[in-house]
Parts: structure tokens; sequence; C-alpha cells
């Protein structure tokens, strides 16, 4: 789960995400369906192809890092939102436990992979309701942008002892280029660099780290970016509009080559901060 939303920045040090805040938003709809909320898709009026249209691009990110993982191997995905993942890790015969506690996602996860015998999703936090090992592969797909700097740390040294010999925990985390920045209001976020991230694995354990952009992130983004700026530049057109959101995504489409791979690619090698969010997927293993 992840957002593009206004930042603030502060101290890491000072880094407070109201528990409580964070479960009431995963907790509504907000006009759109628990999916497109877990995938932060929600709130631009872009078709819900844009959602499917990142997804797509995400597992071809980490496929060969999905494909690793033996099919008989056990998977926990920890903040499972609406049961996407679930699925797609289930579809090699894997056994998979999700655990999520918000209620909508619970219900809409639940209700996504009643169809396989080897997903069971639980209900609970993830930092205090972790079921038994060992895993071949853990999940975490946005969840530690919800958790302050002592509480990642700490789920990662529990799941570490989670791990099977050989197993690895997968993240994908929404990042800023330096430094951090916290989201506050009724959306709370905290958004760390790399770089910290690194600082935060190095807390919890001695990992291998390997870490790759997500492209698929910064296509949904560049999108939201520029409904943004039509609201903002543009108040006589309406503020919410399907019409609108589904030309703006459209339009990207169509000039794919250049707004989807070459621009993001330009402004990355020219350190230029558009979009100010990014995302990126680690993959940590233990050092033997």
């Amino acid at each position: 789960m992840d957002s593009n939303r206004p930042v603030n920045r502060h101290d890491p040090a000072e880094q407070q995400i109201n528990d409580a805040t964070v479960k009431r938003y995963f907790n509504s709809a907000r006009g759109g369906t628990a999916a497109t909320v877990s995938m932060m898709a929600h709130e631009h009026n872009l078709p819900t192809s844009a959602a499917r249209y990142r997804l797509h691009k995400e597992i071809r990110t980490i496929s060969d890092w999905l494909n690793a993982v033996c099919d008989s191997g056990r998977v926990l995905d920890v903040g499972c939102g609406a049961g996407t993942w679930a699925e797609i890790f289930a579809r090699c015969n894997r056994t998979v436990i999700g655990i999520e506690q918000s209620s909508l996602m619970l219900k809409a996860a639940r209700e996504r992979v009643a169809h396989l015998p080897k997903v069971t999703i639980l209900e609970g936090d993830g930092r205090y309701n972790l079921p038994e090992g060992p895993f071949d592969m853990i999940f975490l797909g946005g969840l530690c942008m919800y958790l302050d700097n002592h509480d990642v740390m700490a789920l990662l040294r529990s799941l570490k002892s989670r791990l099977a010999e050989g197993g690895v925990i997968i993240l994908r985390e929404s990042t800023v280029h330096r430094g951090v920045s916290l989201s506050r209001g009724e959306y709370q976020a905290v958004y760390r660099s790399v770089n910290l991230y690194r600082q935060l694995f190095d807390g919890a354990g001695t990992f291998l780290v390997e870490v790759r952009r997500n492209f698929g992130y910064t296509n949904l983004v560049t999108a939201e970016e520029l409904v943004d700026l039509r609201r903002r530049w543009l108040p006589f057109l309406p503020r919410d509009s399907t019409t609108l959101g589904f030309l703006t995504w459209w339009a990207l489409r169509g000039i794919a080559p250049i707004s989807f791979w070459t621009l993001p690619r330009i402004l990355s090698r020219r350190s230029i901060q558009w979009p100010r969010l990014q995302n990126h997927f680690f993959r940590i293993r233990l050092m033997e």
C-alpha cells in the first residue's frame, strides 16, 4: 500500500505514525474498491486498467526473484491488502499465508483467494501476530512506510527468525530521493530514501541487499501528478471526473515509450526529483 500525498520533511528520529489513523484510512474504500485502495489508485479518477498496468510491470520487475522460490515453497505475505499478491504467489502451487488487519482488505482478500485451497488469510497485525515459519519467501508490499524505524527493525528481526534456509524477504516501499519525509493528516506514511532503508536493514541484522526501481509505480504516479496539476491550475474543470482521468491515463499510454520509459530514466540520470515519490523493491537475504 502506498500513496502520492503531500509530504513534510522531518528528522527521522521524530517519526510518529498514528496506528489508528492508518487503520481508519484503509478501512474506508473512499470511492474506490479494496483492490484500488490497496494499490493507492483510487483518488485520481484513473481507470482500473491503470492499477492493472502497474501490477503487470511490477511482476515483470521481480519475476526472476519470484521464480527463484521453489514451487512447493511456503510464502508469508505480511500486510497482504486485498490479496492481489497472495493470489499471484499461489499460482505456482505454493502454500501462502497472508496477514492483514484492515477489515475492508481482509474481506476482499478472503473473497479473492477463496478458490485457492493453499492460501490462508489471517486477521492480525504483522508486528504482533505472525504465524510460525519457516518460510521460503516473506513479502511486504508497502508496509514499512506505515511503521516507525523501531517497528521496522523489530519486524525484520522477527521475520528473519522465520526464514527457511536460503529464504528471502522482499519489500516494496515508496521512497524519496534523499532523507525522509512524513505525510500527516488523514493519510499518514513515512517515505524514506533507499539509503535509509539500507541503514534499517543493517540495524536488523546482517543481510545481503538487492534493490530495483519500481517503474510501474512511477508510471502510475506520473498520471496522478498530472491530475493534481490539472486540479491546481485548471480549477474551472471538474475536480473529480472519470472522463478526465481516463483521458489523462490513455494519453500517457499512447506515448508510453516516451512518457513511461524514456522520460523517467532521463530525469533519474539528471537527478531531477520528479515525480517526487519513487518506489523500490528490496530483496534481502541472510549472509551465510
